[in-house]
């Protein structure tokens, strides 16, 4: 029976989890990111309050300022106050040092780092027994805020006071943490997104005045769930770890990479194209001419490749002789085209180079629909049965 009950906890909170992560990634202000951040992680941990600071600068100086601050017990209102970055309280230790800080029993905190509390807390006749405090991090490693909670309740229903807290307090755990922390991270990277597009905005109005009226908010930029597909994967691109033969991604960069195509074509309610690619012969030319000669067959098809699909679509190496393309906004008609493109260039390649070997692939396609719940293994499993129906095919049909 507890074991059923830990099951459907489970289960709840996963759930719970995931409509938090989609609520936050359709959101565009930052500032209803943060409050919502902050509201979810109380909400999720059964904390009595807490606070939401962001780091600011002032004189050259880095403050943690607070922006947002909540309390079930007591009228907590502290907004704009700052403490420094610096290791004289909980909060700025995490600021400064970006790792998160859990800590039951705040009294027996150094009085240095216990000052924080004592202000609040003496100014709102308030006790605060146990902290929790998480760095909100950027794609740079920047610390951009610290999301602080206070006080994990038995009930969340109770209402705190000095002669109930020490009964209805539980301690915060491990499991608090991780998924405050994956919370918080997930807010950080997409605020970082809007400052990236907010940059974009700035240098389009510069250079393209027609085009004011449809950048004339980030809102409307956002929306656009198309545009923040291709900003998506240009981030992806610049961070990603490439395979050193081919230049291409790596299995484990483009697995990742197609994750966030699912997510995102559910959103945006898109169709995009799996294609599984295998080279005809590898093995062959590896045994009879050397594998330097292999190696550089996958080169030239590689660079084939890098030039026959469009600037927002990936392709990455999945085996040895084996590849996978992901064709964003595209269905299996689009995708044809994509490759017929790539054959022509195979055949124009064997014809103008003298080389021993002639570069020759089978293909399959699995094209994704939001209606249909496939995950990425689905896709690749797919693609690459109907591959090896046209490897199949080569084989039986008369040379």
């Amino acid at each position: 029976m507890n074991e059923q009950i830990v099951s459907h906890d489970l289960k709840k909170l996963i759930r719970k989890l995931s409509k938090i992560g989609i609520a936050i990634s359709r959101e565009k202000n930052i500032d209803s990111i943060l409050e919502m951040i902050l509201n979810e992680s109380i909400d999720i941990t059964n904390s009595d309050g807490g606070t939401l600071y962001v780091v600011k600068e002032f004189e050259g100086k880095k403050y943690l300022v607070i922006t947002f601050a909540k309390n079930f017990s007591v009228n907590f209102d502290f907004a704009g106050y700052r403490i420094p970055v610096d290791e004289n309280s909980i909060a700025g230790f995490v600021a400064k040092n970006a790792i998160p800080v859990t800590i039951n029993n705040v009294q027996n905190l150094q009085k240095t780092q216990f000052s924080q509390f004592r202000l609040f807390d003496d100014s709102l006749n308030y006790v605060t027994v146990n902290t929790m405090a998480i760095p909100m991090i950027d794609y740079q490693g920047n610390v951009i805020g610290v999301l602080q909670l206070v006080n994990k309740k038995k009930n969340k229903e109770i209402k705190l006071s000095s002669e109930n807290i020490k009964q209805n307090i539980l301690e915060y755990t491990k499991e608090d943490e991780e998924i405050i922390l994956s919370l918080a991270s997930q807010a950080s990277l997409l605020i970082e997104r809007i400052h990236l597009y907010q940059r974009i905005e700035k240098n389009i109005a510069n250079t393209r005045y027609a085009l004011i009226s449809l950048f004339n908010s980030m809102k409307q930029v956002i929306a656009n769930l198309s545009e923040d597909i291709l900003i998506e994967q240009e981030e992806f691109k610049k961070f990603a770890t490439l395979d050193a033969l081919t230049g291409l991604f790596t299995r484990n960069e483009g697995m990742v990479y197609l994750e966030k195509q699912i997510q995102l074509s559910k959103m945006n309610e898109s169709h995009f194209v799996v294609c599984f690619i295998d080279v005809d012969g590898l093995k062959s030319v590896n045994d009879t001419f050397g594998h330097q000669t292999g190696d550089d067959l996958l080169k030239n098809f590689c660079q084939i490749l890098k030039e026959s699909i469009r600037s927002y679509d990936i392709a990455f190496r999945f085996g040895g002789d084996e590849f996978v393309l992901v064709l964003s906004k595209a269905t299996v008609k689009e995708a044809n085209t994509v490759l017929s493109r790539i054959q022509e260039k195979i055949e124009k390649f064997n014809s103008s180079e003298a080389k021993p070997y002639k570069i020759s692939i089978s293909y399959g396609f699995a094209e994704y629909s939001p209606e249909l719940d496939l995950t990425s293994e689905d896709l690749i499993k797919l693609a690459d049965e109907k591959m090896y129906r046209m490897k199949r095919d080569k084989k039986s049909s008369p040379s």
